[in-house]
Order: structure tokens, then sequence, then C-alpha cells
């Protein structure tokens, strides 16, 4: 049993690894000049929302996410890594997860899955949209189980997961709609707030989550509101939500 207790100690911190290696990567290595296209640039010549053979490709709303334009959202990158790489050398080190319903088992499937689908999102957008959601629903379950246990990375990382998938997910449902990222934006940003907003109270005072979507929804809207004031009034609305889900989960 011992063997086994450690084992998963040894696979969970194994995947913290490679979801960071990965995530560094992409986000560092090769990046594309990505541009943010106005609504009234859309169907300018040369220009394609999803960057089909074009010189200056325009960001889908997931590229964003893990490829940031602005400090705020780097930042909130650096931290969803911090948090995981200490929760997991802090399990390898001092284990607090094993109990009947461990949440290593959701969270390493999240990793390990969140570590491969980002690369997908210029390649196969159905393919990467599902490993978006199948990354958020492990890591909402992960988050759920980790209730009580004293880590902030679970609840952290369904957070990030679910602002994320949302945002893939909207940009799957955007593309047949020709809609632009900040378009794509404020319909990601709107469902995922309701989501989060009941996803909140069954992860109690996990204060992490509320924290990563305000901190996402805030970057995103740095990232658009240029091209689309439309996007913080979405991101206001989402915000707003979120906080009031924030102070009660606090008090």
């Amino acid at each position: 049993m011992a063997i086994m207790a450690r084992a998963a100690d040894i696979l969970y911190l194994g995947s913290v690894t490679i979801f960071v290696a990965s995530g560094i990567s992409l986000a560092t290595l090769g990046r594309p000049a990505i541009q943010i296209a106005a609504p009234s640039l859309l169907n300018a010549p040369g220009l394609d929302l999803f960057a089909h053979g074009i010189a200056k490709p325009l960001a889908s709303l997931p590229q964003l996410y893990i490829q940031p334009q602005n400090p705020l959202m780097w930042a909130l990158l650096i931290t969803l890594w911090a948090l995981l790489l200490l929760d997991g050398v802090g399990e390898f080190l001092d284990p607090a997860d094993h109990g009947t319903r461990p949440a290593w088992h959701p969270l390493t499937l999240a990793l390990a899955v969140g570590a491969v689908w980002p690369w997908l999102v210029g390649l196969h957008k159905p393919l990467a949209t599902l490993g978006a959601l199948l990354m958020l629903t492990a890591a909402l379950s992960g988050a759920i189980r980790a209730r009580g246990q004293r880590r902030p990375a679970p609840a952290f990382l369904a957070g990030w997961s679910l602002a994320l998938g949302t945002a893939t997910l909207a940009t799957l449902i955007g593309a047949p709609l020709s809609l632009t990222t900040p378009q794509t934006a404020i319909l990601a940003i709107l469902p995922g707030a309701v989501i989060g907003m009941i996803a909140q109270e069954r992860l109690d005072g996990s204060l992490g989550f509320s924290l990563a979507m305000i901190w996402a929804f805030c970057a995103v809207a740095i990232s658009t509101m240029g091209s689309s004031p439309g996007v913080a009034l979405a991101a206001i609305i989402g915000i707003s939500g979120m906080g009031v889900v924030l102070v009660r989960a606090a008090t």
C-alpha cells in the first residue's frame, strides 16, 4: 500500500512537471506574431481569424491564454505553474492526498491532457476542444476532492481550466459564425462566469478557483478591449458574478 501511495505521488509530480514544461515551451518557443483583430478588420484583405495561410496570424482566444500577450496573463500562467510545482513537491515530501477518493487521480489526468491539447489549437480545433473540456472536467473533479486539504493549486487549476475551456469551446462555435477574437471573448466570458458561480458553491472555501477566473477575465479584457470595448463590459459582469461567490466562500 505504501509503495502504491509513493508511486501515486511520483506520478502526480511527473504530470505537473510535464504540464509546466509543455506550457513554458508553448508560451516562449517559436511564438508567432499574433495580432488581435478589431471587428472592422475581419473581412480585410489578407486577414484570417484562424491563421489560414497569412503572414501575420490573428489570435484565437485560447492562444491568448497559452501564448500571453500582456503581463497580467503572463503573471496568471507563472502563478499557475508555481502553485502546481509547489503542490507536486509538497505531495511528494509530505503526502496529504491518500483518502478513499484521492484527488491525484483526476488531477493527473487533467495535467496530462493539458500538456498535449494546447498544441492542437491551430491544427485540429474539434480535438483541441475535446481535450480542453476533458481537462476542465478532470480539474474540477480534482479540486472538489481536494477540498479541506489546504492545497490552493487544485482549485486554481480548475478556475484556469474553466476559463480556458469555455474560451476554446467559444472559438469552435464562433468559427462558422466568423466571430472575431473579441466577439468570441464575450461569448466565452458570460457562460463561463455562470458555470464558475455554480462550481464555486461545490468548492466551498477553495478561493483559488474564483481568483483564477477573475484574474483570467481581467487579462482577456486587457488583451482585447482595444479592439472591442464590449469585452470590458462582459468581463466586468463576469468579474462581478465571481466576486459575489468569492465573498460568500470567504465568509
